[in-house]
């Protein structure tokens, strides 16, 4: 299939421009193995923080979830030579291959790294299926807001946030969230609800 030609474009300018951006921010990394964790664990944001938040964790070179979309193939072309893994789709389609392919990637001992209300959206709801993934797993889920003071928000559904060259940005990380393997509705809904709070109840208030 012939590629587009605006799509080429993307393709072949994005990862140019993006290490030309973030050679110049300036942001707080993590360790290759975060504090306090013997294990894989499971880096959680909401989508409009992933620039910063991909950043933040390039120590740790996660597995990504990334949608299947023309624009995820635009990331992956973007990230590729940071020594991050790529799992292609959403974590919400029942049963999805995309699912599975991630809970085997925690199970090998690698971390992840995903947007909780990705990839389409609603904007700040927090997804099922990263609460269904730590509960297979037992890995805990580490949530991360970004504080980025110079900034374009852009008029997307998700109001992604893309950092002025030149700028710092903070990454700030939560309390671990785990769920265990028996975990209830309620117990899930309590997750849930930390991580809303955390997050700061985006749904229905921008920073």
């Amino acid at each position: 299939m012939t590629v587009p030609a605006v799509q080429w474009l993307k393709l072949t300018l994005a990862p140019i421009g993006w290490r030309s951006l973030a050679a110049t921010i300036r942001v707080n990394q993590c360790a290759p193995s975060p504090a306090g964790q013997t294990g894989p664990v499971i880096f959680a944001c909401l989508h409009r923080d992933i620039l910063a938040a991909i950043l933040h964790v390039r120590p740790a070179q996660p597995y990504l979830l990334v949608s299947a979309s023309a624009d995820g193939e635009i990331l992956i072309r973007c990230l590729a030579a940071d020594g991050f893994g790529f799992v292609r789709g959403a974590t919400g389609e029942n049963g999805g291959r995309a699912f599975v392919r991630l809970l085997r990637c925690l199970r090998a001992g690698r971390h992840l790294g995903l947007a909780v209300d990705g990839p389409r959206g609603p904007y700040g709801t927090i997804h099922d299926g990263v609460l269904q993934l730590a509960r297979r797993s037992g890995a805990p889920i580490l949530p991360l807001i970004a504080d980025v003071r110079r900034r374009t928000i852009l008029q997307t559904w998700d109001r992604t946030v893309v950092p002025h060259p030149l700028s710092t940005v903070n990454v700030r990380m939560g309390p671990p969230q785990h769920v265990p393997l028996d975990a209830d509705e309620s117990a899930l809904a309590a997750v849930r609800a930390n991580l809303a709070t955390f997050f700061g109840s985006a749904a229905v208030k921008e920073r």
